[in-house]
């Protein structure tokens, strides 16, 4: 991850309660609701960007993960095991060093949740390779 992507993702109002979103993400999330031809407004609909972007952050994550060498995937799970170890700087040294074609696995993740998304009727968040559990946390 780029310092300048690292630093989209930092918190901007420290004490702001409202989870930093990455607005490229939610952006992608709108078109697709969009370009599905959804009729959703108001409370709905932002129910449902944030659960698409959570699908997708978690999505993403995976992808990042599986797609480290496989020293280096043993490192940073080993370093998530001890939440107080995990740094954005921590986090950067592994995947900055060893993750050169992290745009790749974007485009990659961005295709394959547009894919789920568009073939299915109704949003399900059962249809994703994600643990449910992400959901209950909102």
């Amino acid at each position: 991850m780029s310092q300048k992507e690292t630093e989209a993702m930092e918190p901007r109002n420290v004490g702001s309660a409202a989870p930093v979103r990455n607005p490229y993400i939610i952006n992608f999330c709108k078109v697709l609701v969009e370009k599905k031809g959804e009729k959703i407004e108001g409370e709905p609909l932002k129910k449902l960007l944030n659960d698409m972007y959570r699908l997708f952050e978690c999505m993403l994550g995976q992808n990042m993960v599986e797609a480290l060498p496989e020293n280096h995937r043993q490192e940073y799970l080993k370093i998530t095991e001890d939440l107080s170890k995990l740094s954005y700087e921590k986090i950067g040294e592994i995947f900055d060093r060893n993750l050169p074609n992290y745009e790749e696995i974007m485009k990659n993740t961005m295709r394959q949740f547009a894919e789920i998304f568009m073939k299915n009727k109704d949003f399900n968040v059962a249809d994703y390779p994600v643990p449910i559990e992400v959901l209950s946390e909102s």
